[in-house]
């Protein structure tokens, strides 16, 4: 699968965002649409884990106020995605422990802005060439 449409709906998700986290922001057919085929993408792709991030967007089932988590886990992902060139390949290394996390794996460290800004700055320095 093409890293594109997480790119795309990552974006779809700050607008989201933008408009307050309001719950009939989900009206806007242009996030609904975007998400739905970004569902189905990552579903087909063997994504589930985040098809279901997604899936609770659409579905409603988490509220927006903690959309953050999601739209956090989007953009690392899409970072890793571009770093990595392959989606299986930045999937894997988001699930496998990092010596330069303490062991962690680096998918853990999303729960929070500062773990992910940790996450966002390792991959940064993968794409630089910096491996220590």
């Amino acid at each position: 699968m093409n890293a594109e449409p997480l790119a795309e709906v990552f974006e779809e998700l700050k607008q989201l965002r933008r408009l307050g986290g309001r719950r009939d922001a989900h009206a806007h057919p242009g996030i609904t649409s975007s998400l739905e085929d970004a569902y189905a993408l990552l579903v087909k792709a063997g994504q589930n884990d985040t098809a279901e991030l997604i899936r609770r967007v659409i579905d409603g089932l988490s509220p927006l106020e903690k959309s953050g988590s999601l739209v956090r886990i989007l953009e690392i992902r899409t970072l890793a995605n571009r770093v990595f060139g392959d989606m299986a390949k930045a999937a894997a290394w988001l699930d496998r422990p990092n010596r330069s996390l303490s062991g962690q794996k680096p998918v853990d460290l999303l729960q929070d802005e500062l773990g992910a800004a940790v996450v966002r700055e390792l991959l940064e320095q993968i794409d630089h060439g910096i491996f220590a």
